[in-house]
């Protein structure tokens, strides 16, 4: 029916490919800000620490 119907729980993995773990990052939630459903939920920490050893 074209609906997409879930009862909690992960449902969906957005994951990209990059040549920095920032960009990857950032690829992965521009795919996630594609995405529109009521209640949505997404982490936004996903990849920080690895960012973090990146930088330095």
């Amino acid at each position: 029916n074209g609906h997409t119907v879930t009862n909690g729980g992960r449902v969906l993995c957005a994951v990209a490919l990059g040549n920095t773990v920032t960009e990857a990052q950032h690829l992965a939630y521009q795919l996630v800000h594609k995405l529109s459903w009521k209640n949505i939920y997404y982490r936004t920490d996903i990849g920080h620490r690895a960012i973090a050893r990146e930088i330095k």
